[in-house]
């Protein structure tokens, strides 16, 4: 049974998805608008793989952010009330075997995190080839990046005609960048130089890293608080265009009609819904890759470093065998409340496999791939939102300039909020 707008004073929107991106949109879109929010989980999407811990919900995966590259995020969490706190989220690089080659730590002072390297760290020949040469970077990449020199190359090919060292290209840089944006070593060598500059600048060393307190619950509790409907197992069967609106139908046969719709899911699950997508929008949504990263909550201390004095918050493991590093974060010390429960960790791509009977929760996720590509197609997307009388939109981290994280998806949320706005006001 289709069920009409009638006569409301407000503008009705759908917002389909739960992430990150359809919050904010919610966020932005419910001030003005009613805001219909479907998420087919049966909690908000940004939460939707938490798991209950001994000390309390621990996110999956972990979000953490600084404020030199999240300033749209910083200032969304600061309207709407929600507090943060710093981490220290210093890291540690070993191999495989269990050797350790690089690791600092964090020194709180002034308002700064200083990164202290540790004595020991000097003695090792790569340690010293990563410090001078990500010295070196600090320094020569920014003014790279302001010249222009950056546009249309890729960090790898960047990276090589500097003569950077192994250590430093594929011992630290490219395995951390694949860390922060969980995608291969040599999905980070295709990456745009320019956007790993922008991230990677002489304010990400001194900057400290924090987090929401609560975590994805509160952002949710927060970002939803302007949400109409909230529609948690909600199934999207279709969304087709009608005159001047928009038309869902839901896998119970339920048919409502709507002055706009925002996507806010994955690009490549749009076509399963969308049933009058048009060639430009088929084109531009199927350019965005996806690559698989698997992510798992355990007590097995097997997948942390063999020496348990290179534990620290965060551990890269290394392996010749692996395009990727594995990443081993010690939950205990990185957020505060778990300090003094038992030793929980939180593994992405694992190595090894964790024994199943500590085994808290084993996830596969989805991360957008970004390449030299990616810019173009960015633009296209521009052009087909800018249509006189669109009412259907995209938004998610993949949708934005720059790196596909919580900032970009905010940012893509903010740019359709006002698109949309625009239409049905």
């Amino acid at each position: 049974m289709e069920q009409h707008q009638g006569q409301h004073s407000k503008q009705r929107v759908a917002i389909i998805g739960s992430g990150m991106a359809g919050l904010a949109a919610s966020w932005f879109l419910g001030a003005e608008n009613q805001v219909t929010l479907l998420e087919r989980q049966s909690s908000l999407g940004i939460g939707a793989h938490s798991v209950q811990a001994p000390g309390g919900v621990v996110d999956v995966p972990l979000r953490v952010i600084y404020p030199g590259y999240y300033p749209e995020l910083f200032a969304l969490l600061a309207e709407t009330g929600v507090a943060v706190e710093a981490l220290d989220a210093s890291i540690g690089f070993s191999d495989l075997d269990g050797s350790s080659y690089f690791r600092y730590r964090n020194l709180q002072a002034l308002g700064k995190t200083l990164p202290w390297v540790t004595p020991g760290t000097w003695l090792r020949s790569a340690s010293r080839h990563i410090l001078f040469d990500l010295a070196r970077f600090l320094w020569q990449a920014p003014q790279a990046l302001a010249s222009g020199a950056l546009a249309g190359r890729t960090i790898g090919d960047y990276l090589d005609s500097q003569n950077y060292s192994h250590a430093f290209t594929d011992r630290f840089l490219v395995p951390a960048f694949a860390g922060i944006n969980t995608v291969s070593c040599q999905e980070v060598r295709d990456y745009p130089a320019d956007l790993i500059a922008k991230y990677f600048n002489r304010d990400f060393v001194a900057s400290s890293v924090y987090r929401a307190v609560g975590g994805a619950q509160t952002i949710a509790q927060a970002l939803s608080s302007r949400v109409a409907q909230l529609r948690l197992d909600a199934r999207v069967r279709s969304v087709r265009r009608k005159a001047n609106a928009v038309v869902i139908t839901m896998d119970d046969g339920t048919v409502e009609t709507f002055d706009a719709v925002v996507f806010a899911t994955q690009a490549n699950q749009v076509m399963a819904m969308l049933e009058d997508a048009s060639a430009a929008e088929q084109a531009v949504l199927g350019a965005v890759r996806y690559g698989a990263v698997r992510v798992v909550m355990h007590h097995d201390a097997r997948l942390m470093p063999a020496d348990r004095a290179d534990w620290g918050p965060v551990n890269y493991v290394m392996s010749p065998e692996f395009d990727r590093p594995m990443i081993s974060i010690w939950v205990n010390r990185l957020l505060p409340a778990y300090q003094d429960e038992k030793p929980l960790f939180q593994t992405i791509n694992p190595m090894r496999e964790p024994a199943a009977d500590l085994v808290l929760k084993d996830c596969s996720l989805q991360r957008p791939i970004v390449d030299l590509a990616t810019q173009a197609n960015l633009q296209k997307l521009e052009v087909l939102h800018a249509q006189p009388g669109r009412r259907v939109f995209f938004c998610g981290s993949y949708a934005a300039q720059g790196i596909p994280l919580l900032e970009s998806a905010v940012a893509s949320a903010g740019g359709v909020a006002r698109l949309a706005h625009r239409v049905v006001s």
